[in-house]
């Protein structure tokens, strides 16, 4: 998910900057990179987990920013009292495959309401999932940093839930001995909660 919006961008002035960095780039879930990072197969990474992640020992976890998650749905779908998930929760959802930390939390806030979780389609790419929406095909889950991007935006509309405002931490993780790749690393980090800002701050 944050690849879509930082990976190009970032690669391009880490060459700048590093011409002699020869970067490998590999996507999945956060759990999925640290244990790459733990193989020795990657030297550095950024993924959503949320505040107070305990990182292996061998692993440096730096959090380098705070991202919102909004529930969207399309302009014509929205609940007349859209103030709780159990206001609109039956709409179901389109969502990210098992694994990830966005859905997991979504199921753990339904469950404790008693609610349940519909699950409309699975699908990876927040993009992707984003048309669906605004196609009515269910609710979306989706930092907001990513939302302002989409060339979708003019279709959906945020629903202000007083029971579920999610935020995660961005973290920039990696081994704990870096030797020279330490300055690459630190402006990787630097470049991704620069990309992640608010449209809006940046601007």
């Amino acid at each position: 998910t944050i690849g879509d919006v930082v990976l190009l961008d970032a690669l391009k002035q880490l060459r700048g900057e590093f011409p002699d960095l020869r970067a490998q780039v590999s996507t999945g879930w956060g759990s999925h990179l640290i244990g790459k990072i733990e193989n020795g197969e990657l030297d550095a990474a950024a993924a959503l987990f949320p505040a107070g992640k305990i990182f292996p020992d061998n692993i440096v976890g730096q959090s380098i920013g705070k991202m919102e998650l909004v529930v969207v749905c399309a302009k014509g779908s929205v609940p007349k009292k859209p103030g709780k998930l159990a206001d609109c929760y039956e709409q179901g959802w389109v969502l990210n495959p098992d694994g990830c930390g966005f859905r997991a939390g979504l199921q753990r806030t339904l469950t404790d309401q008693g609610l349940s979780m519909k699950v409309n389609l699975e699908t990876f790419g927040t993009e992707l999932q984003l048309g669906l929406v605004a196609d009515g095909m269910g609710l979306g889950l989706v930092p907001r940093p990513l939302l302002e991007r989409s060339a979708h935006r003019e279709q959906l509309v945020v629903l202000p839930l007083k029971d579920f405002k999610p935020v995660m931490d961005l973290w920039l993780f990696y081994p704990r001995f870096l030797g020279n790749l330490q300055a690459p690393v630190e402006a990787f980090g630097a470049l991704v909660a620069r990309s992640l800002k608010p449209v809006s701050a940046a601007a």
